[in-house]
């Protein structure tokens, strides 16, 4: 018989259906005539009812070994044999039979069929249990190859015995490749692979089996091994628990070196570990290094303006006494010098104002459109004096400081209509829509715009791109805006073209969005 491939599936391999073997007919056929010979040869001393008894031992032998078909041509060969060599006239077929003979041939045919059939069926059986042993065996020998030869890991199976001990019903053979523990050694005692878990992790293992037990769930732990070497190597183990209908209970569970995958983890943690101390002593250095320069800008901010009040009292001084003496030169000097000294008080106002942004934010809920009407009403003035048009959509709430969202848009629409052509009416837009969970605000406007090159570094600190004289400013007011849009986790930038206008967009998160803006 030749082996098939194990299906290795929850179900069984198809077989072919059972064949007779090669000369199982012969043999039959022989047998049949072997009893045959013999009766002839002892006629003299056997009864009249032995050819018959010896036909059904080689029917019976026929079944058993080749099945129900050659059987029935031993039977067949016997039936003939009979009438021919023992039953009278010899050599010759005589089918003129009394009534119990009659009976009798019937009777002995139906009895060698049965017989027959029986051994044949017995015979069907010795080959399909045959068949199962072997299947069985290729099916094992076929685990036990993949098992035994899984990399890195081993797998088992270990019965609770009475008494509360265990024995391993199997093991791989990679065992001692993995923990230097031979299967054997397991197999005559458990303790040998089990003692070679480190003692602190023992108690771990075991709450997570009787977990398991409990919710007859598997169960997954790591633990530590001391190999045979001395080596500690970490292991991942998974098991299942199982009921037997004994009532005793099997583990089937699968163990894996994770060593060099515990290592790279433990110092990936460690390397984070590392990261995050640095960043906290390199954010601490940044706070102490923000409030220093937030002092400084103070400080400076306040030293300075002393004397540039002390400046500007003693030009307003001069101008009143000396005022009517000086000629159209000495006139235009002195505006000059006064002009300046604005300037210059503005420019510091603005530095302490973008120096304390991130100090003084508190951001809530804020109508946005309540903002715009306040920043127009202030702007009031401008509006009427340039004659423009200020268009405006329905803006929603946000999640913002109120103060910082007024100067943002008092800094957009004031830039919108200052920066205009001369003898054109300003055109100026404020509008609002969704982003995901921000709000994306822009302002538009008519005026000489930004080319491309430009469009970073004018929210640059003192990046002025046309001259004092042509159009006022301390180049902070956009650098202002983008430190209070970006502590707000939004974002701002400008799409233009120089004489087409320039739109400014910036975000806010909105009201009621999952994450609120950084602190």
């Amino acid at each position: 018989m030749t082996s098939e491939p194990v299906a290795l599936s929850s179900g069984t391999s198809p077989r072919p259906p059972v064949r007779v073997r090669p000369g199982g007919y012969v043999v039959a056929a022989l047998l049949a005539t072997t009893m045959l010979l013999v009766r002839l040869a002892l006629g003299g001393v056997l009864a009249t009812n032995v050819p018959y008894l010896l036909s059904f031992v080689a029917i019976t032998a026929s079944a058993l070994l080749y099945g129900f078909r050659p059987a029935l041509l031993a039977l067949a060969v016997s039936a003939l044999g009979v009438n021919l060599l023992v039953r009278p006239p010899f050599l010759a077929l005589d089918f003129s039979f009394s009534t119990s003979e009659l009976l009798g041939n019937v009777l002995y045919l139906l009895v060698g069929v049965t017989i027959a059939w029986m051994g044949g069926a017995r015979q069907e059986a010795f080959v399909a249990a045959e068949r199962a042993r072997e299947d069985l065996a290729e099916r094992e020998a076929t685990l036990r190859a993949l098992t035994d030869h899984l990399p890195g890991a081993v797998t088992y199976q270990v019965e609770e015995t009475p008494g509360g001990g265990r024995a391993f019903r199997y093991v791989s053979a990679n065992l001692e490749d993995l923990v230097g523990v031979t299967p054997r050694e397991a197999y005559e005692d458990p303790n040998a692979l089990y003692g070679l878990v480190v003692p602190q992790d023992v108690p771990r293992l075991l709450a997570a089996e009787r977990e398991a037990l409990a919710r007859h769930e598997p169960f997954e732990v790591e633990a530590d091994f001391r190999h045979r070497d001395g080596r500690i190597r970490r292991m991942h183990l998974a098991s299942r628990p199982r009921r037997l209908t004994n009532g005793r209970t099997v583990w089937d569970g699968v163990q894996f070196d994770v060593t060099e995958r515990h290592e790279a983890r433990a110092a990936l943690e460690r390397l984070n570990a590392d990261l995050e101390r640095r960043v906290e002593e390199r954010t601490e250095q940044l706070l102490r290094s923000n409030r220093e320069l937030e002092q400084f800008a103070f400080v400076a901010s306040h030293d300075l303006k002393a004397p540039l009040r002390t400046i500007t009292s003693y030009l307003q001084l001069l101008e009143l006494k000396f005022g009517g003496a000086l000629d159209e030169k000495g006139r235009r000097y002195f505006g000059f010098t006064v002009e300046a000294a604005q300037r210059m008080n503005t420019l510091i106002d603005d530095l302490l104002s973008y120096s304390r942004l991130g100090r003084e934010r508190r951001a809530v809920v804020v109508d946005a459109e309540r903002v715009l009407t306040e920043v127009l009403d202030n702007l009031a003035a401008t509006v009427t004096a340039q004659n423009a048009t200020v268009l405006r959509g329905p803006l929603p709430e946000v999640v913002a400081d109120e103060t910082q969202l007024r100067q943002v848009l008092q800094n957009l629409v004031g830039n919108a209509l200052k920066f205009q052509v001369p003898d054109r009416a300003p055109q100026v837009r404020v509008l609002a829509r969704p982003d995901g969970d921000m709000v994306r605000f822009s302002v538009s406007d008519n005026g000489v715009g930004i080319a491309p090159e430009f469009h970073e570094r004018v929210f640059g600190m003192f990046q002025r791109l046309h001259p004092n004289e042509r159009y006022a400013g301390s180049g902070v007011g956009l650098a202002i805006v983008r430190k209070i849009v970006e502590e707000h986790g939004g974002r701002v930038w400008v799409e233009s073209r120089e004489g087409e206008g320039a739109t400014f967009h910036f975000t806010l998160p909105a009201a009621g969005a999952p994450t609120a803006p950084p602190a």
